[in-house]
Order: structure tokens, then C-alpha cells, then sequence
């Protein structure tokens, strides 16, 4: 069986991810496919993580630097870039611009459909961030 191309999929992954186009997230899972990241409990609900993370994050998109894999599963680092939106629309820290690392562990199917996807990141950068742009607003340092 010949390799994957991990490369390729990382830059179709990267155009899917992109929260200010309609990229086709959904469709790169196979059905019942699992989902987990350090803000969510493993869940099949591929939709309502979207939801979620365009809640917070309308214009998350997300560089792909690293990525290795086999035949069924792959592994890579990403930086991710959006614009914090607080819950109400006007809270502390509305509007921020953040920066996030992190790490995912994919697993896919005969057919490349992921059917296990693995989120490992750091929650506290992006908090670091939006906290330090709430005391630059107020004039404290």
C-alpha cells in the first residue's frame, strides 16, 4: 500500500479549517467520527464543535508546520490565528487577536476520512493573551 500524502492533506485540512470561508470541515469526517480537545469531552458532534469554536473564534484558520504519519493515522503542529469574541459581544477582551500552538492526532479510514481527532494545546495561551489585552485597555499593567 502506498503512503498517504500527509502534506497535501495538511493543506486541504488548513483550507477547511479556515472559519472565514465555508471550508468543508465536516465532510473531511467519516460518519461517528469522535472528537476531543482540552475544552470538550470526546463527542461525535462534529457540528456543534464547529459551532463553538466560530462562537469565540469567527475567523479561526489554522497553519499546519509539521506533519508525519502512516497509513491510518497522522500527527501534527499547528499555529492557530483568530480574533477572541467574548460571549455577549462587548466583554473583556472582545476583539482580541490571538495566537495558539498546539498538536492533533488523526485517525483515518481506507478511504482518508477521519474517524478519531485529538487536540492537545495549551488553554492558558490564548487566555495569557486576551487577559494582557483586558489590562492594556483599562491602563493597568
Amino acid at each position: 500500500m502506498a503512503g498517504r500524502d500527509w502534506d497535501a492533506f495538511a493543506r486541504t485540512l488548513e483550507d477547511a479549517l479556515d472559519m472565514r470561508t465555508k471550508g468543508g470541515f465536516r465532510e473531511l469526517f467519516a460518519p461517528g467520527a469522535h472528537f476531543a480537545d482540552p475544552a470538550n469531552a470526546p463527542t461525535n458532534d462534529i457540528r456543534d464543535i464547529q459551532r463553538q469554536t466560530k462562537a469565540v473564534m469567527p475567523d479561526w484558520r489554522q497553519e499546519i508546520t509539521s506533519i508525519r504519519g502512516g497509513d491510518d493515522w497522522a500527527f501534527f503542529e499547528w499555529i492557530g490565528h483568530a480574533t477572541y469574541r467574548s460571549r455577549d459581544g462587548n466583554g473583556p477582551g472582545d476583539g482580541t487577536p490571538i495566537t495558539m500552538h498546539g498538536a492533533s492526532v488523526i485517525e483515518v479510514d481506507g478511504d482518508g476520512r477521519i474517524t478519531s481527532w485529538r487536540d492537545y494545546l495549551d488553554r492558558k495561551e490564548p487566555e495569557d493573551q486576551i487577559k494582557a489585552a483586558e489590562r492594556r485597555s483599562s491602563g493597568s499593567q
